[in-house]
C-alpha cells in the first residue's frame, strides 16, 4: 500500500517504501523509462539491484505519478538520517545515484515534470520532515533540471525549505554516433584519425586482429569475471587496485548488475582478439539503441603497451557499435 496519495490537475501522485508494494509492473516501469528517455540505471531491476545490497539503515522512498492513461514520472528516493538529537539530519538521494556516480535522469515526461518535482519536494519536507535533498547528478538535458532551476524560484516553495542551489557536478561524456564508420572517421580531427588509422595498420601487419561482441545471457556471467581479472592486471601494474575496489562491495555490485540485467539480454562485452587472444575488452549495457559503457580492461606490458592497443580498441569499439546500428554511447562522469 502507498503511504501517501494526492491528485493535482489530472495527476496522481503516490509514494511507496517497497519495491514489491509498487503496483507498476517491472514491464511497465522500464516501458516508462525507455518512452521518456531515462537511462539504464532506471530501469526497474538495475534500482531493485542496487537497493538490495546498499539499501540498509536507509528508507525508500517511490515516487510513481500517473495520469488517467499512462505513467508520466517515476522519482526513487531514499532517505538516511545522521547524527542524533539536535543534530540529527535526514539527507535524501536518488537511488543509486551515489555508488558508483552515474548520470541519474528519472523518467519524467517534460510537460509534468514542473508539477511532479513540486509534489515529491512537497511531500520530502513537510511529511518525511527530511533536511536535505540531492537531486543528482542528473544531465543538463534532462527535463527536470529546468523544472528545477524554476522551481527554486518559485515563492511556495520557501515555504517548504529554506534555500534551492543549482551547482554544475561535472562534465557527462556523450557520443553520438554517425550511420557509417566512414562518417565517423571523417569526424575526427585530420591528425587523430592519421594516427590512429596508422596505429591500426601498425597492428595488423603480420597479425590477425579481429573484434566480437559477448551478449549471450548464458555467457556474460563468466565474461564479467574474466573482463573483473583483466581489469585487475591493468591497474594493479600501475600499482593501483582499479574500479571494483574503489567502491563498497564493488565486484560483489557489479556481478549482481550483470546477472539483473542479463535476464532482459542487456548485457554486452566488446572483446578485440589479437592472434586468437582477448587483449582488450570493454564491459557496456544496452538500453535501446543506447550503450552504456562501464569500463575498459586490457592486456599490459610489451608488446602491448607499446603497439597501443587501447586506443586502437576504441576506435574498433566504435565501428562495431555503429555497425549494430547503436546511436548513442553513454561514457558516464568524466572527460574522455
Amino acid at each position: 500500500m502507498p503511504i501517501a496519495k494526492s491528485r493535482t490537475v489530472g495527476l496522481t501522485v503516490r509514494v511507496f517504501t517497497r519495491f514489491e508494494d509498487c503496483p507498476v509492473t517491472p514491464a511497465e516501469w522500464d516501458e516508462a523509462v525507455a518512452r521518456l528517455g531515462g537511462p539504464i540505471y532506471q530501469t526497474f531491476d538495475w534500482l531493485q539491484t542496487w537497493w538490495e545490497l546498499y539499501g540498509r539503515d536507509r528508507q525508500l522512498r517511490l515516487f510513481v505519478f500517473q495520469t488517467a492513461d499512462q505513467t508520466v514520472g517515476i522519482l526513487p528516493f531514499y532517505l538516511e538520517t545522521f547524527g542524533w538529537g539536535p543534530l540529527k539530519t535526514t539527507v535524501v538521494r536518488l537511488v543509486g545515484a551515489n555508488i558508483p556516480p552515474k548520470t541519474f535522469n528519472p523518467p519524467v515526461t517534460p510537460e509534468y515534470a514542473p508539477a511532479v518535482l513540486a509534489g515529491a519536494v512537497r511531500h520530502l519536507f513537510r511529511a518525511d520532515g527530511c533536511d536535505l535533498l540531492a537531486l543528482g547528478p542528473v544531465s543538463d538535458a534532462w527535463p527536470g533540471s529546468h523544472a528545477c532551476r524554476r522551481l527554486a524560484e518559485q515563492e511556495d516553495c520557501l515555504r517548504w525549505v529554506s534555500s534551492c542551489r543549482y551547482a554544475p557536478h561535472g562534465v557527462q561524456t556523450w557520443f553520438s554516433l554517425p550511420a557509417t564508420f566512414e562518417e565517423y572517421l571523417k569526424s575526427l580531427g585530420s591528425t587523430e584519425r592519421k594516427n590512429r588509422l596508422k596505429r591500426m595498420r601498425h597492428l595488423e601487419k603480420g597479425r590477425q586482429v579481429t573484434t566480437d561482441m559477448v551478449a549471450d545471457p548464458g555467457l556474460v556471467e563468466q565474461e564479467f569475471d574474466t573482463f573483473v581479472r583483466q581489469h585487475a592486471r591493468q591497474w594493479q601494474a600501475v600499482g593501483k587496485g582499479g574500479h571494483f575496489t574503489a567502491w563498497p562491495q564493488g565486484e560483489v555490485y557489479n556481478r549482481a548488475q550483470v546477472k539483473a540485467q542479463a535476464r532482459h539480454g542487456r548485457v554486452r562485452f566488446f572483446r578485440m582478439l589479437v592472434d586468437g587472444q582477448v587483449v582488450c575488452r570493454r564491459y557496456t549495457f544496452l538500453l535501446g539503441s543506447t550503450l552504456y559503457s562501464e569500463l575498459p580492461a586490457r592486456e599490459v606490458g610489451e608488446p602491448w603497451d607499446k603497439l597501443g592497443i587501447g586506443g586502437i580498441s576504441l576506435l574498433k569499439f566504435n565501428e562495431q557499435v555503429i555497425h549494430l546500428g547503436i546511436t548513442g554511447v553513454d561514457s558516464g562522469l568524466g572527460d574522455y
